[in-house]
């Protein structure tokens, strides 16, 4: 009577090569060759193979396998926290991440999220120590000793801003300048003269921050363009600090009808501060920020926006860095996305002063 062979009981992950080729009869390496795909083997002996590790439910390690190929198949997302003392993402972040982690996934990568910023030893150490096989950038200055260091020493990496030297970078970045350009023009449209403007703190600014050098550049043409008084307060992060600007610039310009913002969340902030001077959104009063479509909705009103697709950048950064690795990028692949003008509920045609002192006394 035949012997019957039986699906092993072991767990798959518990099967190991050299019980594969037991089972076979055949020597390990010849078992490593089939599961690598390579050739010089017998195609009785592959599909005999090919059966015992079918009935055995045998796993290679996929790890094990990457490593020994010279790939990690991971790669890591350096996006330092802002501060320690406030170790969270806001929820424009968290779209960077989101999408990042989805391109990764469709792609069959692994996906690190580094929270810390990294010194010069421990960046280089994640290639050294073969621990990822590339990396995305945030938080990029227009002088970035990151950019300058993996640009030198030839490791696949993709930026999400971008520096003053771009050569041999890839990147993906936002327009800032145009975005403040197009708010602003949108506003002037409406009849606007008197426009506020919160920028970014200025330290960013001084530091040579992207978004904050190229918020303020276009804040700069935006005033010599429509000859603008300029009326601008540079604030933290903070949502209290977002308060107090608003009404600091509504007591230093009283005859003020409309803020910019390249703070993202600062909308419900100025809106509150607003309701103290007695004005409304969009009676008497239009705001106009920084923010992603799903933020904006959840206002109340929905904003009028500068459109800031922060998933589709994470998403795209991350295709782009696996294509790098991959080899099929023949040059750097360099996208600056021209944010488009949603038009919400948090803008209006300014009001006479005539106007505005009937809706007042009504």
């Amino acid at each position: 009577m035949p012997k019957i062979r039986r699906r092993s009981t072991k767990l798959s992950l518990e099967i190991t090569i050299a019980d594969v080729a037991r089972e076979a009869g055949v020597s390990i390496p010849t078992v490593s060759r089939i599961v690598n795909n390579k050739p010089y083997v017998a195609e009785e002996t592959k599909a005999r193979v090919l059966a015992v590790i079918e009935r055995m439910g045998f796993t290679p390690h996929a790890q094990a396998q990457r490593l020994r190929a010279g790939k990690t198949r991971n790669i890591a997302l350096l996006f330092p926290l802002k501060s320690m003392s406030d170790p969270s993402y806001n929820a424009l972040e968290t779209d960077f991440i989101l999408g990042a982690a989805a391109a990764a996934g469709d792609e069959n990568f692994f996906f690190n999220l580094r929270t810390l910023t990294p010194s010069e030893h421990s960046l280089l150490g994640l290639f050294r120590g073969n621990q990822v096989d590339g990396v995305v950038l945030m938080q990029v200055h227009l002088n970035d000793w990151r950019v300058d260091l993996l640009r030198s020493k030839g490791y696949p990496f993709v930026t999400i801003g971008h520096c003053a030297d771009n050569s041999g970078i890839s990147f993906i970045d936002l327009d800032f300048a145009a975005a403040v350009e197009r708010a602003f023009d949108h506003l002037i449209e409406a009849g606007h003269r008197d426009i506020g403007f919160l920028a970014l703190p200025a330290e960013l600014r001084t530091r040579g921050y992207g978004p904050a050098v190229r918020g303020w550049d276009g804040y700069q043409k935006s005033l010599a363009a429509h000859s603008l008084t300029p009326h601008f307060r540079e604030v933290s992060y903070a949502g209290q600090s977002m308060f107090d600007a608003t009404l600091e610039l509504l007591t230093d310009a009283p005859n003020l009808t409309a803020i910019v913002t390249t703070h993202e969340l600062a909308a419900l902030r100025i809106i509150q501060a607003l309701s103290l001077h007695g004005r409304s959104v969009p009676d008497d009063f239009s705001v106009v920020p920084l923010m992603t479509e799903r933020i904006a909705q959840l206002c109340s009103p929905p904003m009028t926006h500068m459109e800031f697709p922060a998933y589709t950048m994470g998403y795209r950064a991350v295709n782009m860095l696996v294509r790098q690795i991959a080899g099929e990028l023949a040059e750097p692949e360099q996208v600056l996305i021209a944010p488009p003008l949603i038009v919400g509920n948090s803008t209006a045609a300014v009001r006479s002063h005539d106007q505005d002192l009937k809706r007042r006394k009504i």
